[in-house]
């Protein structure tokens, strides 16, 4: 356990540190949420990439702490940047949903590319028996990344709620992980726990 609160640590420390720079890359760069509607909770305009200070919090720490291999590294780094700049890119002016769509496909096929998919899931009506995707791992994979990329993306229009979910989301992804013995998984789902 003590080898997870070491990554847990370092991202949020990191995350806490780049956050205020974040914020002034923001107000140079014009990423601002002006409240405009009643939909907004906030009254006063907020700075728009926070993601930044997450994406490096988690970067760096995943980069020290990661026992994978060179292929899956870069994939994940990878992968990840291209979602992160195509947030960034949309932050300062709106993009359009078919190429953000087009963005999140290329950073799931990158991931592939390393290696990284899902192969399968347990059985939900019987809990023993593991159900294989074959073929099928490809498109399920690409279907997952991008619809938790967009589901985040859709609840988060509420200071702190995408990275609260997203902390709670990767804690009990850990937990699962540490039950299974799936430690490069737990250390990977603290890092992100500790960046949000």
């Amino acid at each position: 356990m003590y080898s997870l609160i070491i990554p847990f640590l370092m991202a949020g420390i990191l995350s806490y540190f780049f956050t205020p720079i974040a914020k002034k890359i923001a107000y140079r760069l014009g990423a601002i949420d002006i409240p405009k509607d009643d939909r907004r909770v906030h009254k006063e305009p907020i700075p728009r990439l926070g993601g930044i200070a997450i994406f490096i919090g988690f970067i760096v720490t995943f980069l020290i702490f990661t026992n994978m291999e060179i292929k899956e590294i870069i994939g994940i780094s990878a992968g990840s940047l291209i979602i992160v700049l195509t947030g960034i890119f949309d932050d300062i002016k709106p993009m359009n949903a078919k190429v953000k769509l087009l963005f999140q496909i290329i950073a799931a096929c990158v991931l592939i590319s390393s290696g990284i998919k899902i192969e399968g899931f347990t059985n939900p009506f019987d809990g023993s028996s593991y159900i294989r995707l074959g073929i099928f791992s490809y498109p399920v994979t690409i279907f997952w990344i991008v619809g938790i990329t967009n589901t985040m993306n859709l609840i988060d229009g509420l200071d702190g709620l995408a990275a609260g979910i997203s902390a709670i989301s990767a804690l009990v992804l850990a937990y699962v992980a540490v039950l299974n013995g799936w430690m490069d998984t737990a250390v990977m789902t603290v890092i992100v726990a500790g960046a949000s």
